[in-house]
Protein backbone atom coordinates (compact mmCIF):
# COMPACT_ATOMS: atom_id res chain seq x y z
CA UNK A 1 0.00 0.00 0.00
CA UNK A 2 2.42 2.40 0.87
CA UNK A 3 4.26 1.51 -2.26
CA UNK A 4 1.43 2.64 -4.60
CA UNK A 5 1.72 6.24 -2.34
CA UNK A 6 5.02 6.45 -3.15
CA UNK A 7 4.56 5.92 -6.69
CA UNK A 8 1.59 8.78 -7.10
CA UNK A 9 3.74 11.02 -4.89
CA UNK A 10 6.63 10.87 -7.16
CA UNK A 11 4.63 11.48 -10.42
CA UNK A 12 2.61 14.53 -8.51
CA UNK A 13 6.29 16.42 -7.47
CA UNK A 14 7.70 15.24 -10.66
CA UNK A 15 4.42 16.61 -13.30
CA UNK A 16 5.05 20.38 -12.62
CA UNK A 17 8.44 20.26 -14.07
CA UNK A 18 7.39 18.38 -17.09
CA UNK A 19 5.07 20.84 -17.78
CA UNK A 20 7.72 23.79 -17.80
CA UNK A 21 9.56 22.04 -20.43
CA UNK A 22 7.63 22.62 -23.32
CA UNK A 23 8.45 25.72 -26.06
CA UNK A 24 12.13 26.01 -25.36
CA UNK A 25 12.24 26.39 -28.95
CA UNK A 26 10.19 29.55 -28.83
CA UNK A 27 12.36 30.83 -26.92
CA UNK A 28 13.86 34.16 -28.42
CA UNK A 29 17.43 34.16 -30.12
CA UNK A 30 19.37 37.99 -29.31
CA UNK A 31 21.81 38.95 -31.50
CA UNK A 32 22.94 42.07 -29.79
CA UNK A 33 26.55 41.34 -28.36
CA UNK A 34 27.43 45.24 -27.11
CA UNK A 35 28.80 46.37 -24.34
CA UNK A 36 26.84 49.32 -22.87
CA UNK A 37 28.69 50.36 -20.19
CA UNK A 38 31.82 49.56 -17.59
CA UNK A 39 32.40 50.52 -13.79
CA UNK A 40 35.28 50.06 -11.53
CA UNK A 41 35.40 49.23 -7.89
CA UNK A 42 38.32 49.12 -5.70
CA UNK A 43 38.22 46.19 -2.90
CA UNK A 44 40.19 45.95 0.47
CA UNK A 45 40.40 43.96 3.77
CA UNK A 46 39.46 45.86 6.30
CA UNK A 47 40.21 45.39 10.14
CA UNK A 48 36.84 43.97 10.80
CA UNK A 49 37.06 39.74 10.73
CA UNK A 50 34.68 37.24 9.80
CA UNK A 51 32.99 35.63 13.05
CA UNK A 52 33.12 32.37 11.21
CA UNK A 53 36.34 32.27 9.29
CA UNK A 54 38.17 34.46 10.95
CA UNK A 55 39.48 35.85 7.58
CA UNK A 56 38.88 39.82 7.25
CA UNK A 57 35.50 41.29 6.01
CA UNK A 58 36.34 42.81 2.26
CA UNK A 59 35.10 46.50 1.95
CA UNK A 60 34.11 48.29 -1.69
CA UNK A 61 34.38 51.12 -3.13
CA UNK A 62 32.94 51.79 -6.59
CA UNK A 63 34.57 54.71 -8.65
CA UNK A 64 33.05 57.14 -10.18
CA UNK A 65 33.17 56.48 -14.32
CA UNK A 66 32.32 58.33 -17.28
CA UNK A 67 31.66 55.99 -20.90
CA UNK A 68 32.22 56.57 -24.10
CA UNK A 69 30.92 53.45 -26.28
CA UNK A 70 31.93 53.19 -29.85
CA UNK A 71 29.76 50.04 -31.26
CA UNK A 72 30.99 50.39 -34.43
CA UNK A 73 34.63 50.44 -33.56
CA UNK A 74 33.73 47.66 -30.42
CA UNK A 75 35.86 50.21 -28.39
CA UNK A 76 35.07 51.67 -24.70
CA UNK A 77 37.20 54.65 -23.51
CA UNK A 78 36.67 55.27 -19.47
CA UNK A 79 37.76 58.21 -17.66
CA UNK A 80 37.71 57.02 -13.47
CA UNK A 81 38.01 59.37 -10.84
CA UNK A 82 38.45 58.11 -7.42
CA UNK A 83 36.15 59.89 -5.03
CA UNK A 84 36.87 61.19 -1.77
CA UNK A 85 37.95 59.43 1.37
CA UNK A 86 34.36 58.68 3.42
CA UNK A 87 33.65 55.92 6.33
CA UNK A 88 35.17 53.00 5.61
CA UNK A 89 37.21 54.27 2.59
CA UNK A 90 39.64 56.16 4.69
CA UNK A 91 42.49 58.47 2.97
CA UNK A 92 44.99 55.50 3.44
CA UNK A 93 43.16 52.93 1.75
CA UNK A 94 42.19 55.94 -1.00
CA UNK A 95 45.82 56.44 -1.22
CA UNK A 96 46.23 52.65 -1.99
CA UNK A 97 43.91 52.93 -5.41
CA UNK A 98 45.47 52.41 -8.28
CA UNK A 99 45.03 51.63 -12.00
CA UNK A 100 47.03 48.87 -12.42
CA UNK A 101 44.81 47.36 -10.03
CA UNK A 102 40.97 47.59 -9.91
CA UNK A 103 37.86 45.19 -10.23
CA UNK A 104 36.05 45.88 -13.49
CA UNK A 105 32.19 45.26 -14.49
CA UNK A 106 30.41 45.59 -17.53
CA UNK A 107 26.78 45.50 -18.90
CA UNK A 108 26.29 44.21 -21.74
CA UNK A 109 23.48 43.08 -23.85
CA UNK A 110 20.56 40.52 -22.88
CA UNK A 111 21.99 37.09 -22.61
CA UNK A 112 24.93 37.58 -23.98
CA UNK A 113 28.68 36.24 -22.20
CA UNK A 114 31.72 37.95 -21.89
CA UNK A 115 35.04 36.24 -21.99
CA UNK A 116 38.41 37.72 -22.11
CA UNK A 117 40.84 37.28 -24.26
CA UNK A 118 45.29 38.39 -24.95
CA UNK A 119 45.30 37.61 -21.22
CA UNK A 120 42.82 40.32 -20.19
CA UNK A 121 41.54 40.20 -16.71
CA UNK A 122 38.33 38.27 -16.03
CA UNK A 123 35.44 41.12 -14.84
CA UNK A 124 35.18 40.55 -11.32
CA UNK A 125 38.52 39.97 -10.63
CA UNK A 126 41.34 42.52 -9.55
CA UNK A 127 43.47 43.37 -12.99
CA UNK A 128 46.16 45.51 -14.22
CA UNK A 129 44.08 48.65 -16.54
CA UNK A 130 46.92 50.26 -17.32
CA UNK A 131 46.38 49.41 -20.70
CA UNK A 132 43.85 48.34 -22.67
CA UNK A 133 41.87 44.50 -22.45
CA UNK A 134 40.30 42.74 -24.86
CA UNK A 135 36.87 40.68 -24.39
CA UNK A 136 34.94 38.52 -26.45
CA UNK A 137 31.16 39.39 -26.33
CA UNK A 138 28.88 36.07 -27.79
CA UNK A 139 25.24 37.09 -28.28
CA UNK A 140 22.69 34.00 -27.13
CA UNK A 141 22.53 33.29 -31.37
CA UNK A 142 26.60 33.09 -31.28
CA UNK A 143 27.49 36.02 -33.10
CA UNK A 144 30.65 37.18 -32.01
CA UNK A 145 32.37 40.64 -31.36
CA UNK A 146 35.69 41.68 -30.11
CA UNK A 147 35.86 44.86 -27.39
CA UNK A 148 38.74 46.72 -26.07
CA UNK A 149 37.92 48.54 -23.05
CA UNK A 150 40.64 50.84 -21.97
CA UNK A 151 41.08 53.69 -19.24
CA UNK A 152 42.19 56.92 -20.82
CA UNK A 153 41.79 58.96 -17.93
CA UNK A 154 42.56 58.52 -13.77
CA UNK A 155 42.08 60.59 -11.44
CA UNK A 156 42.74 60.39 -7.94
Amino acid sequence: MKRIDMKWLMLLLCLPLLMTACDWEDLPAYEEAEISAVQFYYRWPSDAKDPVTGEPIVKEQRLNTTNNVNSEAGTVEVSVSVPGASGDFTESVRNEVSVSRLWGQATISTAARMSPINGSPAMGTPGDWSKENKYEVMAADGTKKIWTIKIIQFDK
